[in-house]
């Protein structure tokens, strides 16, 4: 017959893994996130300096029709 201190203990080592495996999984996900977060930051530099040659090429543009129009 199984006693009740035998069931405790599986259960208790049942909670054990569970947990082990539950703290795995959120250190995964936080690496997982901190690699997103780090991608997300270059994308955005990459953006930043795409907007900055956008304005530039704008300004050159602008300043070649005024000068085409003063002509």
């Amino acid at each position: 017959m199984i006693t009740c201190c035998e069931i405790a203990l599986t259960l208790a080592i049942t909670n054990i893994i569970s947990l082990a495996i539950f703290a795995g999984y959120t250190v995964h996900l936080r690496l997982r996130q901190i690699t997103l977060e780090k991608k997300n930051g270059q994308e955005q530099r990459q953006l930043n300096e795409l907007k900055k040659e956008i304005e530039s090429l704008k300004e050159t543009s602008q300043r070649l029709k005024t000068g085409g129009d003063k002509n």
